[in-house]
């Protein structure tokens, strides 16, 4: 009972005297190499504790009295507390009390990002690290990130690599760097980049200290075409086709096809693409693409990581802006004579109901008299042999009409072969 009752006022203690504690939290973000500057009380009233974000770690007095006792800080000109070239490992809370008013704490949480900047570049393109305001000769270490695997479902976590020196102040000591890397006054030029590269570029003065972490992430290229129907098709691969693989994609089935392999076409190939593809240097050629052909060709290194996406869709076929106008003047013909022939067929139907009625007027009327109004029964026989002729030149247009678009399709067919 006496262990139970020291326990339940001691919890009631800490209640009292956390709820009497004003706490105060300033969240603060630094890059790695940054100095970072804690304004702390004046005279001999600070104190300073660093609470690391890793648990296992002990707390560090960092200030007692207003005197700096852990050599890892130190006071500057303007009395505050510095921490120099911040390291992941500097992570954590930093408790400032102030010994005149102990209910009154500060915590300065502070969080260390890996990289000041962060840049993406396409695979093959160039990556640039500024060197502005540091003093060379320069040291480069180089630290990669996480490698993923080629189906992008498992990420391999290991241990964090040691850094790697690419550049040594005056020379290229990394082999499979060499001719890819280039070092100035001004910057540093990475050419040709690779999924490998990715991760982070620390940049050393001559005195060894960091003074840019760049990181650099790899993407790939996003393509997008939209060839006419009956087009010849080239695909950049972006790299040597001995060093890449593709992959085949058709919108029709979603189905993966392997076509080229470690710069190979495979044998045999889909009968969709049989005898149209072709592939030289560092290109992709696909021959009088059809509708069936719209799809995705994914480029990958030989390591499996992609290079590009290159997606395809292809338009139905369309006449030249010439053919169609052609062929609606040729249409409007027809129309017209079409509407002539209808009028003329119109004006014989009057004629002939014309004559029918003046020859029963003159069947009623008498022989003699009749002679006279039977006459004019030849006229529809002239209007039958004039009908012909509208006719004949419809008949005509649509002829024509038809030779102009096959000479028309067969020309813009022989352009394109050429």
């Amino acid at each position: 009972m006496k262990v139970t009752g020291a326990a339940v006022l001691s919890a009631l203690f800490c209640t009292v005297v956390s709820a009497s504690l004003k706490v105060t939290e300033e969240h603060r973000t630094a890059f790695f190499g940054e100095d970072i500057h804690i304004d702390v009380p004046p005279g001999d009233l600070g104190e300073v504790v660093f609470k690391p974000r890793t648990k296992s770690l002990p707390e560090v007095v960092l200030m007692r009295a207003g005197r700096v006792v852990n050599p890892r800080g130190s006071i500057n000109s303007l009395d505050h507390l510095l921490l120099e070239d911040v390291q992941e490992e500097d992570e954590g809370v930093y408790v400032i009390k102030n010994t005149n008013h102990p209910d009154a704490v500060k915590h300065l949480i502070l969080i260390v990002r890996d990289c000041a900047v962060e840049q993406v570049v396409k695979y093959g393109d160039t990556y640039y690290i500024h060197l502005n305001r540091v003093e060379g000769p320069i040291t480069l270490e180089f630290r990669p990130g996480l490698i993923q695997s080629t189906n992008h479902t498992e990420i391999h976590h290991a241990t964090e690599p040691p850094p790697v020196v690419l550049f040594n102040q005056t020379a290229v000591p990394a082999e499979e760097y060499a001719g890819r890397l280039s070092v100035t006054e001004k910057r540093v030029m990475l050419h040709a980049v690779r999924m490998a590269d990715e991760g982070s570029f620390t940049v050393l003065d001559r005195e060894g200290k960091i003074r840019r972490r760049n990181c650099l992430n790899v993407r790939e290229h996003q393509d997008f075409i939209r060839p006419s129907y009956g087009e010849n098709v080239k695909i950049k691969l972006y790299l040597q086709h001995s060093n890449v693989n593709v992959v085949y994609k058709p919108k029709s089935d979603n189905q993966d096809r392997v076509i080229v392999d470690q710069g190979v076409l495979v044998n045999p190939l889909d009968p969709l693409l049989e005898g149209r593809l072709s592939v030289q240097g560092s290109q992709l050629s696909i021959k009088k693409v059809h509708m069936a052909d719209t799809g995705v060709f994914k480029v990958t290194d030989l390591a499996g990581f992609p290079v590009a996406h290159v997606y395809i869709e292809v338009e139905t076929y369309k006449l030249p802006p010439l053919t169609v106008a052609v062929l609606s003047m040729l249409s409007v013909i027809a129309f017209m004579l079409l509407m002539c022939l209808l009028s003329c067929i119109y004006r014989m139907h009057k004629r002939s109901e014309k004559s029918k009625k003046l020859t029963l007027i003159a069947q009623q009327a008498g022989k003699g008299d009749g002679e006279a109004f039977r006459q004019p029964q030849t006229e529809p026989l002239l209007g039958e042999r004039i009908v012909f002729w509208p006719l004949f030149l419809l008949l005509l247009l649509w002829r024509l009409e038809k030779c102009a678009s096959l000479f028309f399709w067969q020309t813009s067919s022989l352009i394109k072969l050429l």
